[in-house]
């Protein structure tokens, strides 16, 4: 196959992952995000009105809010599709550990940029142990639907990839993802050149693994921090 031939079919395969991406985004980080906070607001009424870290009051609803959650939600679900096609080749093993890989690892670096001592969201709402809960499980509900969803969406013969629309996944990687698209770029032609039985994948899985141990790493150091911070003020306010 010629680099003209696999550069379409993968960009097919990007736009068709992109679709699927998006969908799941928008719902599970866009609708049950929503519905997540809504819910930690309603187990801590006496903060309502808290500006959160990301400036939002908490347990107000608003239409600008929402519609930033919502597409939120979007692009990081079309982002997280994205790299899913990018480095599944690298997955090793029967499809449940492949997957159980791509859930445990995502979600643990999800969660190290989530879940943060600085700010309110976590060191303020209680129980603590629910915030931290429901924060990481809108990435661990995404990827957990998302890994399945996209391997079967991908296949030759599917119905997004027969239908002229599915292209349409591609408009986020003009705007707001481009800055990504390089990185994208690079990673392909370095994986058309490097071959297969190369020590490069290795390579390429020695390096996630290493990052899952960073993220892993820093997610419990947040952690640490998160209830340290909660039980020195309690502490001191008793």
């Amino acid at each position: 196959m010629t680099w003209g031939r696999a550069a379409i079919d993968d960009a097919h395969r990007l736009a068709v992952a992109s679709c699927v991406g998006a969908g799941l985004g928008l719902l599970v980080g866009g609708v049950g995000g929503r519905l997540f906070m809504g819910l930690l607001a309603g187990l801590n009424r006496e903060d309502h009105g808290v500006i959160t870290s990301d400036g939002f009051p908490m347990g107000e609803f608003t239409v600008s809010g929402t519609l930033v959650l919502l597409t939120t939600g979007t692009v990081l679900g079309v982002l997280g599709a994205g790299i899913y096609v990018a480095l599944r080749s690298l997955t090793l093993g029967p499809s449940w550990f492949r997957r159980a890989c791509v859930v445990v690892g995502g979600t643990v670096m999800v969660g190290a940029f989530l879940v943060h001592e600085d700010g309110p969201d976590f060191t303020l709402l209680e129980p603590t142990w629910a915030a931290i809960a429901l924060a990481l499980s809108v990435p661990a509900l995404f990827l957990l639907a998302m890994a399945p969803l996209v391997d079967r969406a991908v296949r030759d013969g599917a119905w997004l990839m027969r239908s002229r629309v599915a292209w349409a996944g591609l408009a986020p990687w003009v705007f707001p993802l481009f800055p990504f698209v390089p990185l994208f770029v690079a990673g392909w032609l370095l994986a058309r050149v490097v071959p297969a039985r190369a020590a490069g994948p290795w390579l390429a899985r020695a390096a996630l693994v290493v990052l899952f141990v960073a993220g892993a790493a820093n997610l419990v150091a947040e952690i640490v921090a998160i209830y340290d911070t909660v039980g020195r003020g309690r502490y001191l306010l008793g």
